[in-house]
């Protein structure tokens, strides 16, 4: 027998030829290991065959076996050793987990034989600076009854809803984990209740699937058809044809080995063309990744990189692909917003923070936080639902309820509680970094005061589409916002901000202002600050020029003027937007901008953020 009739030890998993199938698996121990085939479609686990993998067939840990005449289209499998049955870490695909929210006790492993028809679909590598991020649950997504969509809580139910976000503007869809993950958890000391327990009855929901699994397979119940693959890579495909690049989260588990690590995020990348990949740094060998040619051109975030160990004294090879993805952004805001004091310095750290060497991912809501809605009506997390007495979630949001805690009817409480949600938007999609929208906050989603919603797959979790028509309002300013950015390269740009006027443009690229032009007040007890970004350094960057803007921002709980610096001959001030509840609109399109009376000055009442358009 030659070398290749022997098998291979590498790569791990299965390797499918025209003259038979290649295994290679990490034995669990030092004993006897067989491979078990099944009939495909044989749910009782019956085996077909066992095959011993040779003794002498082992590289390391390593066990190889090479099976002739072997067709992946009629079998699944996998492995026994010693007495213990279980399944290749490496499966393409996994059967007997097809239904959510159910015990599977029948689980085996399944070939990927479809040569999916990608058309010259690949990564569409799109740069930080002009990506707009879009982070969903694929089942909370379009579960909801109010979805209008036909395949609810699944991968095809968010190809039903690709126009909704081709018109919000989103150009990179980021999927909480959609490896299979055994979505029922049993406490560790349940409660008994008498009789024969089901584990479904004695197990939670575990929705947000951040826990170990088959790293190397959709997650079939989220699939509306049976062939899983296919419906995840025809979703990947019509993003890619509308523009939209498709990121995944992988929380890798304690232990889980760094090669594994390595050949689990280069196999979605080159099988399924991943964009963006999200890894927990914990766990993860980051630099090994970061510096992985493979992975070149890649979108990775982690939430921090060590860029000089990674990359030393050169740039990246590409142009940057490591982003940091952490609650900087959301806490530093999230004070200021609230007029915490001393915050005006950590506010502008945050909102020009734009390193050369990476990315940075900012947000003022995450999956494990207050939603946007929540972050104005709550101040205390409500998580009773969870079962564990309120202790779970993070017990510090840096929120303000704008006076009453919860839901009320009161008009002047639900006026402040827009107005601040409008101010947060504002200052995220103008920041210079990549802003990252949780879905449904630009529709006032809410999960009713739920941090952790981690076990609950209801309508805490679900989005509720009837919103978009409740709150059109503040659908149609985040629409608003997006474009305003995407129509604005001074906001985004691909390098940080130097405030000096390096290229001669008789003022910084960014400067600071506050009731005297020029001269920003920083001291601990300022809650207000105006910043105009000067638009003709987009010539630096190949780019015509853009337009002078100001963003002044009056977060205290009283009243501020702001001196507003001369423009050059021949151009004025025209009011963009402003969340002002006594102006007559909030936004005005390109071209409709409202011409300021006072060319001088601006005065902002309470809590109030405004954009000024000079031309």
């Amino acid at each position: 027998m030659d070398k290749r009739k022997k098998g291979m030890p590498l790569p791990l998993g299965v390797t499918i030829e025209e003259e038979g199938i290649n295994f290679a698996v990490e034995l669990p121990e030092d004993s006897e290991i067989s491979l078990l085939l099944y009939k495909k479609g044989n749910k009782r686990l019956k085996v077909d065959r066992e095959i011993f993998f040779p003794k002498e067939n082992r590289q390391g840990k390593i066990a190889y076996l090479y099976v002739e005449n072997l067709n992946p289209e009629e079998y699944e499998y996998n492995f026994c050793c010693g007495e213990k049955v279980f399944q290749d870490p490496y499966a393409r695909r996994i059967y007997g987990k097809e239904k959510w929210g159910k015990s599977a006790k029948e689980v085996r492993c399944g070939f990927l034989t479809e040569d999916f028809p990608w058309e010259g679909d690949k990564p569409l590598d799109i740069p930080y600076e002009d990506s707009i991020i879009y982070r969903m649950h694929v089942r909370g997504f379009t579960r909801h009854h109010s979805s209008n969509v036909q395949a609810k809580g699944t991968y095809t139910g968010i190809i039903e809803k690709i126009p909704y976000l081709k018109e919000l503007g989103i150009t990179l869809v980021e999927l909480m984990p959609i490896h299979e993950f055994e979505e029922l958890i049993v406490p560790e000391y349940p409660v008994y209740m008498g009789g024969t327990q089901r584990l479904e009855d004695a197990a939670i929901i575990n929705y947000w699937g951040f826990t170990e699994g088959f790293y190397f397979s959709p997650k079939t119940a989220y699939a509306k058809d049976k062939d899983v693959c296919w419906e995840l890579k025809q979703l990947i495909k019509e993003l890619h044809k509308n523009g939209i690049e498709i990121g995944i989260e992988l929380y890798f588990a304690q232990g889980t080995k760094s090669y594994m690590i390595l050949d689990c995020l280069k196999y979605w990348v080159m099988e399924y063309h991943i964009d963006a990949l999200h890894v927990n740094a914990d766990v993860a060998p980051m630099t090994l990744i970061a510096q992985d040619p493979s992975l070149t051109g890649i979108k990775i975030f982690g939430n921090q990189w060590d860029t000089n160990h990674i990359y030393g004294k050169k740039k990246p090879f590409h142009r940057k692909n490591l982003g940091e993805y952490n609650d900087g952004f959301l806490v530093d805001i999230r004070k200021f917003l609230k007029s915490d004091e001393d915050q005006i310095n950590s506010f502008i750290f945050r909102f020009t923070r734009n390193p050369e060497d990476i990315g940075v991912v900012n947000y003022i809501s995450n999956h494990d936080s207050f939603t946007l809605a929540d972050m104005v009506t709550y101040e205390r997390r409500c998580n009773e639902a969870n079962g564990e007495g309120n202790r779970d979630g993070n017990p510090y949001n840096f929120t303000w309820n704008c006076g009453v805690e919860g839901e009320t009817k009161r008009k002047k409480v639900l006026e402040k509680r827009l107005k601040q949600m409008k101010n947060a938007l504002i200052l995220l999609f103008m920041s210079q970094g990549t802003p990252m929208l949780l879905a449904g906050d630009e529709i006032g989603r809410t999960k009713k005061g739920n941090n952790n919603a981690y076990c609950q797959d209801n309508e805490i979790s679900w989005i509720n589409w009837n919103l978009q028509k409740k709150n059109a309002s503040l659908f149609a300013f985040v629409k608003g916002l997006i474009h305003f950015r995407k129509e604005h390269p001074i906001l985004h740009l691909s390098k940080p901000l130097k405030m000096m006027d390096y290229g001669a443009m008789g003022c910084p690229d960014l400067s600071f202002h506050s009731a005297k032009a020029w001269y920003p007040e920083l001291d601990g007890y300022s809650r207000y600050i105006g910043l105009m970004f000067c638009g003709a350094y987009t010539k630096q960057y190949g780019k015509d020029p853009d337009d002078m803007l100001y963003l002044a921002c009056n977060l205290h709980w009283e009243e501020h003027d702001f001196a507003l610096p001369n423009l050059p001959k021949g151009k004025h001030w025209f009011l963009a937007i402003t969340t002002d509840i006594q102006a007559e609109k909030d936004f005005y399109k390109t071209g409709e901008e409202l011409l300021l009376e006072d060319q001088k000055n601006i005065h902002l009442s309470q809590r109030t953020v405004v954009v000024l358009i000079g031309k």
